[in-house]
């Protein structure tokens, strides 16, 4: 059948099928090509000149732009470019045919010249634009005629442009959507061609060199890419040593940590990582990296001393020092360890299974557990609520749940159908509370919450109180209360007297 405007609509948003509709009725598409089956065009653009658009006619699905877009369904210049196919297919020029225009105007514009005029020609094309050079030589490499020296030539050529963009990114702290995808396409390909080709170590050190004077600038937003190019090039422990050399200049504690894995895990350098790693434990988890070493090694007592210190010294994050030694004293058969260190782990790391976890060990010890109850009551730490929450929905002890959502530490949703019958009259009042406050915020969207919050007290009079009537006076009362609102009055009416 082939693409039709209705293949549009479904396939975009309703924004950005008008939107696209716009831009095709506004004449924002240009230099429109057909190949095959295959559509193309360039549709003026909002932040960048214009972009390039491609779509299969025969499956829609496929298709490409070169926007940024990335919000659900094909973009406004893609539905552009559909609609201008659907109600101008005489405008696109079939590429086939214009290939061999060229090329017959070609035969006759070039027939007095020789081979060495060609060359002369293509050199100073080439001069004024590397890009006939990327063109030539992906040329090449689709008939199937490259060479292993035109193989290094086209990696050299992506590094350059690669570099080019990189360069400019550094310079102004970004740069264009465009010019991004073009980076990400020319290091994929060197990647592969690094991987596929004997690349002499010269040209590997180059690379690694040219591209880490770029990473450690730190100001192209490109980091991640250009790390896992520059660890892709290296081969050897020659370059392995040139990548170490260039992060030391970096003072980032993430590119310190890269240099020790590299001892570690590349050159089995363990007497380099563990000079370095000494000199850098601030953090529990840097304890914890060398704890991991020592245990690995079966030096038990060094990675236990480690931790020790660890738990003590180290900044941030120190949990796994603590479960480390917990699981160390639990082998050891150290009852009062193992329990002081659960403990530890409970109170900088809480959860309902590790409460569980320590009452399981201490045959549910009353002392420890109303100690641990306290000391999440008395938490100032996201999450700590729902812990206790658990604990009392595990104890049977329905009141202090209700506590917890009356105190507006919890929300009643996990617990909605149990309060609701336990504590009927106290959850209407909550929810009562709870629909004022959304009344109060004014907008739309928060009369539309308020409603849907509403229908748990219809359930509560309906369903338990077996009384409709006091409902339906709840409700009327708001319509009345509130007669100038013709919003809150559609949202109410629609979800709560329907």
């Amino acid at each position: 059948m082939g693409l039709c405007v209705e293949d549009l609509r479904n396939m975009a948003t309703e924004q950005s099928f008008h939107k696209g509709l716009n831009y095709y009725e506004t004449n924002l598409v240009d230099n429109s090509v057909i190949d095959g089956n295959t559509i193309k065009a360039e549709v003026s653009g909002s932040s960048y000149p214009y972009y390039e658009v491609e779509m299969n006619i025969d499956n829609p699905s496929i298709n490409y732009c070169s926007c940024p877009y990335d919000w659900g369904g094909i973009c406004k210049h893609i539905v552009a470019l559909g609609l201008y196919w659907c109600n101008n297919k005489e405008a696109f020029k079939e590429v086939k045919k214009e290939k061999v225009k060229l090329k017959n105007e070609l035969e006759q514009l070039f027939s007095p010249l020789n081979r060495e005029d060609l060359i002369d020609i293509l050199n100073e094309l080439i001069y004024e634009n590397e890009y006939i050079k990327s063109k030539i030589l992906d040329y090449i490499q689709d008939n199937g005629k490259m060479t292993d020296e035109l193989y290094l030539e086209k990696l050299k050529n992506l590094k350059r442009q690669a570099l080019t963009i990189i360069r400019e990114f550094n310079q102004y702290g970004g740069g264009p959507a465009e010019d991004e995808n073009y980076f990400f396409e020319y290091i994929s390909e060197m990647e592969e061609l690094i991987i596929d080709s004997n690349v002499p170590s010269s040209l590997r050190q180059e690379i690694i060199n040219e591209f880490m004077e770029e990473y450690l600038k730190g100001n192209s937003g490109l980091d991640d890419p250009v790390r896992d190019l520059i660890f892709s090039t290296a081969q050897d422990k020659n370059d392995l040593k040139l990548i170490i050399h260039k992060l030391e200049k970096s003072n980032s504690k993430f590119d310190q940590e890269s240099i020790m894995n590299i001892y570690l895990n590349q050159l089995n350098d363990e007497e380099k990582y563990l000079k370095i790693r000494k000199k850098h434990l601030e953090y529990g988890m840097d304890y914890y990296q060398l704890v991991c070493f020592y245990r690995d090694k079966g030096q038990e007592e060094k990675a236990v001393q480690t931790a020790l210190k660890g738990e003590k010294e180290g900044q941030g994050r120190i949990i796994d020092n603590i479960t480390f030694l917990k699981e160390y004293y639990k082998k050891q058969n150290n009852y009062q360890k193992t329990l002081e260190y659960s403990i530890k782990e409970f109170k900088d790391s809480p959860s309902f299974e590790r409460y569980l976890s320590i009452l399981d060990y201490c045959k549910e010890d009353n002392k420890i557990e109303n100690d641990l109850i306290s000391y999440l009551k008395e938490s100032n730490r996201l999450g700590t609520a729902n812990i206790l929450a658990s604990i009392y929905e595990y104890q049977d002890n329905y009141e202090k749940i209700l506590e917890l959502v009356l105190d507006n530490q919890i929300y009643p949703d996990k617990y909605k159908d149990l309060l609701i019958n336990k504590f009927p009259h106290k959850m209407i009042d909550y929810y009562k509370q709870e629909v004022q406050n959304y009344i109060n915020k004014k907008k739309r969207s928060s009369y539309r919450n308020g409603a849907n919050v509403a229908l748990n007290i219809k359930k509560i009079y309906t369903e338990i109180h077996k009384s409709a009537t006091e409902w339906e006076k709840y409700i009327q009362g708001i319509l009345d209360n509130y007669p100038r609102h013709p919003a809150l009055q559609e949202e109410f009416k629609s979800i709560c007297l329907n």
